[in-house]
């Protein structure tokens, strides 16, 4: 019980920080715009673009992992309903 509270307050956290970085990368676009060549509304873009990679790489790993832990919690109730209904039907 406390895991899945866990689990759910992680991936809550991990979503935030993903969201968090894009939006960083807005700001650090357009700061660095002129040292890159391009005019802020470019250098937003490109930060928007490096900040969703990041992202991906960052909280990308931990997200797959939370989503393997699910898909594993399902796989543990539906064997054990198929176990139960093996019982009940064995002669």
């Amino acid at each position: 019980m406390i895991n899945r509270l866990l689990a759910t307050i992680l991936a809550t956290i991990n979503a935030l920080l993903a969201i968090a970085i894009i939006l960083a990368g807005a700001p650090a676009g357009h700061a660095y715009a002129p040292s890159m060549g391009v005019g802020s509304v470019g250098g937003v873009a490109i930060g928007l673009v490096v900040g969703l990679f990041t992202a991906v790489m960052v909280c990308g790993l931990l997200a797959v992992l939370l989503d393997i832990r699910a898909e594993l919690r399902e796989l543990v109730v539906l064997t054990q309903r198929n176990q139960a209904r093996v019982t009940t039907q064995s002669p």
